[in-house]
């Protein structure tokens, strides 16, 4: 029996929990998608959903893991986009830059640019082929642009991610013009990452009251609401090339 065609295909790092699971779910909720999730769970394939088993510490099989897709060509001749989401990320370590594991402070920037960079090289050469519009949406931080007591790494890295992004925009599209690339920042989602900074001591991040009071105060939003704003902005073409956006301020 013929697959029917596709158009829509979205390839979306950390898709186990948080907002990366809720955006598989908004992407799987348009007609005639196909997502392809690269995460640290059972790899499967039915209907229109693949998970790839990968952890993005393992560098050296980021670059295979595009061979393991599983879309038949025949369904992309209707393609209208084709979007990379990386949002997996980590916190880890929590603490001043002088109290942190070597281990983990190169774990950090590893997951949060590193790979994101690597994925971004290799799914421009995989979509360059097909039809339609290429997306990479690099899902980014307030941290990339204020400094927090206790997340050197994190901060660093998702501000080295932000000028990625801008470098990657100018370098892609000039290339080929049916590339864009674009960071966004969710904002405050009420995800196990959030729960994480909660449970820190003063000592470890000096901004835990203010996060903790986001909770009381009702002030975090469902993975759901930013997951569902982001496929909508990107769907109907409210992001451009190079450009960084903040969802709070889009009504997301």
């Amino acid at each position: 029996m013929d697959q029917p065609p596709v158009e829509h295909l979205f390839l979306i790092t950390g898709t186990t929990r948080g907002i990366g699971k809720a955006l598989a779910a908004s992407a799987l909720a348009l007609a005639n998608s196909f997502v392809v999730s690269l995460s640290r769970a059972a790899p499967f394939l039915w209907d229109n959903r693949q998970n790839i088993r990968i952890d993005l510490n393992d560098i050296d099989r980021i670059g295979t893991a595009f061979k393991r897709i599983r879309i038949d060509r025949q369904q992309t001749n209707r393609l209208t986009h084709t979007v990379l989401i990386n949002n997996a990320g980590v916190l880890d370590p929590i603490a001043p830059i002088g109290d942190c594991d070597d281990t983990l402070l190169a774990r950090n920037i590893q997951v949060n640019l590193t790979a994101p960079l690597i994925l971004a090289r290799h799914f421009f050469h995989f979509s360059r082929p097909l039809p339609g519009h290429k997306w990479i949406v690099n899902i980014t931080s307030g941290a990339s642009r204020s400094p927090y007591y206790g997340w050197s790494a994190y901060g660093a890295a998702k501000a080295g991610l932000d000028m990625a992004t801008r470098a990657m925009a100018m370098e892609f599209s000039r290339i080929d013009a049916t590339f864009a690339v674009c960071a966004v920042a969710p904002g405050t989602v009420d995800t196990a990452m959030q729960a994480k900074i909660r449970n820190c001591s003063v000592q470890q991040f000096e901004q835990v009251d203010k996060f903790l009071k986001l909770k009381d105060n009702g002030a975090l939003h469902p993975p759901e609401r930013a997951a569902t704003a982001l496929i909508r902005l990107l769907m109907n073409g409210r992001f451009k090339n190079g450009g960084r956006y903040d969802l709070r301020e889009m009504g997301g």
